[in-house]
């Protein structure tokens, strides 16, 4: 009796294993995708999903080893450990662990869209609504330069955070937080103590950064489990020194040169950033007004001074009183951010947008098809719709469109 082969049998060489849990469509289609475009030395460096690749273990799977995430979670709920340690090649490695961002970017599917755009050091990538700057910190771990740029100050500093935690001294973050007590009694204002913000040293300032944003997300994590900043800061503040330190220790092991980033707060519908001079675009705009980001981030902006009512007027989504007008809004900020992204990339460079449609809050309009409709009128060439499932029982949003376009000047 001759046996069927499975799938990935039939899809890659015997000698190349794919990392435990590739197992979804469209993981399976973009680690096809990878094996086809990437030569073997490239797919060992850089590739997204495989762990072996003809006896030799990838860059990727080895770093995600030795992170060492039971050490950095050893303090951490159960769930939180097991969330961690079953994403470890997949949303947990690096510094993507660093503050829970809601709605945030998928880490390995970042990794392998810029490997099947086949973008080389040298280039530069930029998301325009960067949150909390997956994008950069991807690129970054290839070698690769990368802008990030989103309205709100905090993404600001997330962003800052955890790219500059991909290069630093640990031996310097690690004596700042040995005085974590003296540091939340500076931190416990209504204001952010100058120290964290004005500092003139820069590269002191980043440092500082860390425990500030380690504070930001006491807060936040206080709130949801009712228990006191005081308790759990230096909790906090010690897993994210954890994080940095034991990526440190295994990017150091393996040789991996990080990519520089620049992130800025700025407006898509403006962007601070010359014509034509991107080599990729890759961004994620919310869900129409699926999320309401100021509210989720509210404490965090209100301790950072933010103008929480200049933002609610710029920040696309959140305006309009029904539906249709929300919708209408939501449309017509897009078409401007179209432009602007058409603006800022070269002429056949690629542009990628992610985006998903909770059906229910928008009576059945979907969002993709309108983006698509929108991005031919400014001459954007579509390419593909690659769809993304979201799993979970809860989800009122079932997937994410992938959209592929070729910028056409």
């Amino acid at each position: 009796m001759k046996f069927h082969k499975t799938l990935v049998e039939r899809l890659f060489n015997k000698n190349y294993q794919l990392i435990d849990g590739t197992d979804e469509i469209f993981e399976l289609d973009l680690a096809l995708w990878e094996y086809k475009v990437l030569s073997k030395k490239e797919l060992i460096d850089r590739s997204a999903y495989f762990k072996i690749v003809d006896g030799i273990e990838t860059m990727h799977y080895k770093i995600c080893n030795l992170q060492n995430l039971e050490e950095v979670h050893k303090k951490s709920s159960f769930r939180t450990k097991n969330f961690f340690l079953n994403g470890k090649y997949s949303t947990g490695y690096a510094t993507h662990g660093l503050f829970p961002y809601r709605g945030k970017f998928h880490p390995q599917l970042i990794r392998a869209l810029l490997n099947i755009l086949e973008i080389k050091q040298g280039q530069t990538v930029l998301d325009p609504m960067a949150g909390s700057s997956t994008l950069a910190v991807e690129a970054n771990l290839l070698g690769i330069d990368a802008i990030s740029i989103d309205i709100s100050p905090f993404c600001e500093l997330i962003g800052q955070v955890k790219t500059f935690a991909l290069d630093l001294d640990i031996k310097t973050l690690e004596k700042i937080g040995a005085n974590s007590n003296k540091l939340l009694e500076k931190l416990k204002k209504d204001i952010v103590p100058q120290y964290f913000i004005n500092n003139k040293d820069d590269k002191k300032k980043r440092y500082y950064e860390i425990v500030l944003l380690a504070y930001l997300d006491t807060v936040g994590f206080s709130e949801r489990s009712e228990s006191s900043v005081e308790k759990l800061f230096s909790r906090v503040l010690e897993r994210y020194i954890a994080t940095i330190k034991y990526f440190q220790i295994a990017r150091q092991k393996v040789g991996l040169k990080i990519g520089n980033s620049e992130i800025l707060q700025g407006n898509i519908l403006d962007l601070p950033i010359k014509d034509s001079s991107v080599d990729i675009i890759i961004t994620s705009p919310p869900y129409s007004f699926a999320i309401d980001y100021l509210k989720n981030d509210k404490p965090q902006l209100e301790y950072l001074g933010a103008n929480i009512d200049k933002l609610h007027q710029e920040m696309i989504g959140l305006q309009g009183r029904g539906v249709e007008d929300k919708l209408d809004i939501y449309f017509n900020k897009m078409n401007q951010a179209l432009a602007e992204m058409k603006r800022v990339a070269k002429n056949e460079s690629p542009i990628i947008i992610i985006i998903g449609t909770n059906d229910i809050q928008t009576k059945g309009v979907r969002l993709e098809k309108k983006i698509i409709e929108l991005s031919r009128q400014h001459g954007l060439k579509f390419e593909l719709n690659l769809k993304k499932p979201i799993l979970g029982l809860q989800n009122t949003m079932k997937e994410e469109s992938i959209l592929f376009f070729t910028n056409q000047k």
